[in-house]
């Protein structure tokens, strides 16, 4: 029993993480997008971006906001990053990057950027959501602690993308899939 106990841990010992994470927002509209790629810079002095995202008709659709996440009440310091993707004509929905409309409900925590060793998704792992028809896809590129050790940033790069086209080739929507 023991060989088959060391096969299977070297088996998964080999297995690398994935590259990126990929999930579809709970909208399934027909809105395509004007394609930009952009480089955010966050740190406690400018610890905010928004990004406004035009249609292809060229009026503002959506609206992609970076927000802190800070310790809590009276400490400033920033534990993580949290991503949102607003539509604009459809203010209900002030966070469409979700693969559910109520937050409640969300588990895989695609915009959370969290540093820590418990995150759902490793902070530098690509991210790409369908939404309506196109793609928000972003990586943090780079990142700082305070002080090492410690859970606290003071700096994070953030790419940024919004495309038409999957960015993938080995992932497949349910659209895409054929049935067996």
């Amino acid at each position: 029993m023991l060989p088959v106990v060391v096969i299977a841990a070297a088996m998964l010992a080999a297995q690398t993480p994935p590259s990126f994470v990929y999930v579809e927002s709970f909208r399934k509209g027909a809105t395509r997008i004007t394609e930009q790629r952009l480089e955010v810079d966050l740190d406690p002095k400018n610890p905010t971006c928004e990004i406004r995202v035009k249609d292809q008709s060229g009026r503002d659709r959506y609206s992609f906001g970076c927000v802190p996440q800070r310790v809590g009440p009276g400490d400033d310091r920033i534990i993580a990053w949290q991503v949102r993707l607003a539509d604009k004509q459809h203010k209900i929905y002030p966070n469409v990057l979700l693969s559910t409309p109520d937050p409640t409900q969300e588990h895989t925590q695609i915009g959370w950027l969290d540093p820590g060793k418990f995150a759902k998704i490793a902070l530098t792992t690509e991210r790409v959501v369908k939404v309506d028809h196109f793609y928000c896809v972003f990586q943090v590129t780079d990142s700082h602690f305070v002080v090492p050790g410690q859970p606290y940033l003071d700096h994070l790069t953030l790419e940024v993308r919004f495309t038409n086209t999957m960015p993938h080739s080995e992932v497949h929507t349910r659209e895409d899939k054929t049935p067996s």
